[in-house]
């Protein structure tokens, strides 16, 4: 028998071996915090919801446990397929880097609850690796988080082109996402993401909007405003 086939038979015998479920819960939760902690790591200035990182750390967990549970069987496996299809997700993530932990969370639990924990941790190291080059990569460093501001207008005294001056003035970047009207039409709600000019503050922009005549009122917020339910 060769080299080669010994270690076939090594990593089948191992494969075959289901792992000791407390342990590997153990491990993907450790694996976990990794995770959450290289995620609050690498998301510097921005401010990252509590409730991510604990979907983080938990999420191994989780995974690793549908894999005990699964083990060799392909009934069962395609029994919880169906069983998670009815979970439905409402609640988005904020960026794609935000995904790229939500899977990296996933991928470790995976290797903990088939028994291949170091195979996680390996997983995490890279991740903080490619994580810290990525950062000091001037086309992929972390840039300041856009700000959402949301102006209410007297529809029939003002428009948006009376607001594009101060904007500009104040903005280095800036998108119109939203645009809707309210209280049948007399009032014209208007909302951008923009990126603050070096030489402006977010209070400045404030002020300079609300200056303007038929500016009802002008609300700004750190990152993805929450949606108005009038």
């Amino acid at each position: 028998m060769t080299p080669l086939d010994r270690l076939l038979l090594l990593d089948t015998a191992r494969a075959a071996a289901p792992p000791e479920p407390l342990l590997a819960l153990v491990l993907a939760f450790v694996c976990g915090l990794g995770a959450t902690a290289l995620h609050r790591w690498s998301a510097h200035a921005r401010t990252v919801a509590p409730a991510l990182s604990a979907a983080l750390a938990l999420l191994p967990v989780i995974t690793a446990l549908v894999m005990i549970v699964i083990g060799d069987s392909l009934a069962r496996a395609f029994s919880l397929v169906g069983a998670l299809a009815i979970i439905r997700f409402r609640t988005p993530l904020s960026s794609p880097w935000d995904m790229s932990f939500v899977f990296l969370s996933l991928g470790v639990g995976i290797a903990a609850g088939v028994g291949r924990p170091e195979v996680g941790g390996l997983a995490l190291l890279v991740s903080a690796l490619a994580t810290a080059i990525l950062g000091v990569l001037p086309l992929t460093a972390p840039a300041a988080a856009p700000l959402t501001v949301r102006a209410e207008l007297a529809a029939w005294q003002v428009g948006e082109e009376a607001l594009r001056p101060t904007l500009e003035a104040h903005t280095r970047e800036r998108s119109l996402t939203e645009a809707r009207s309210l209280r049948y039409g007399e009032t014209l709600v208007l909302t951008w993401r923009v990126h603050l000019a070096a030489s402006s503050s977010a209070e400045g922009l404030v002020r300079a909007l609300s200056a303007l005549e038929g500016v009802e009122r002008v609300t700004l917020v750190q990152g993805e405003a929450e949606p108005d339910p009038r």
